[in-house]
């Protein structure tokens, strides 16, 4: 499977019908070795009120991985900063409450320690967390399946 673009569609139809569509998230990580988190907003259509990756978001038609990233993370954290293409992930379908999330999603990491600016309309909240408190998040927390996924392989190489 290929990551080639052959259409375009709504967030909501890609849901409706488990099409495969582009997504980005970005890992912001302080210098104290903590992790941020934001918890999704409470009226969000898909997992509203789950903890998940620092930002997360669809590529718009046109755009790259890297401007759908830098663009999420200025929308809902307020954050700009270099960004490290760590990884592409092809995930299989997580289905819910009758829609179906399947997703290409680029994870690109962000070192800073600047303030988050939280978006409350897109997020209910940011939280930073260790390494070990991730762990156990993985364990049994309320994190997206898709942030367990990706979250576990970036602790497995060791970054």
């Amino acid at each position: 499977m290929n990551d080639g673009v052959i259409g375009a569609s709504t967030i909501a139809r890609c849901l409706k019908e488990g099409l495969l569509h582009r997504a980005v998230a970005v890992l912001v990580l302080r210098t104290s070795g903590k992790i941020v988190l934001q918890q999704r907003g409470k009226g969000d259509l898909w997992q509203p009120g789950m903890w998940t990756i620092s930002s997360t978001g669809h590529v718009k038609q046109g755009e790259s991985y890297e401007e759908a990233a830098r663009r999420e993370l200025g929308e809902e954290l307020g954050l700009e900063g270099e960004l490290k293409r760590f990884h592409k992930y092809c995930l299989p379908p997580i289905a819910e409450g009758g829609l179906t999330e399947h997703e290409w999603v680029t994870l690109f990491i962000c070192r800073t320690d600047s303030h988050c600016r939280i978006d409350y309309v897109e997020l209910d909240g940011v939280r930073e967390v260790t390494i070990e408190e991730l762990r156990g998040m993985l364990a049994d927390g309320p994190l997206t399946p898709d942030a367990k996924t990706i979250l576990s392989d970036y602790l497995s190489r060791g970054s």
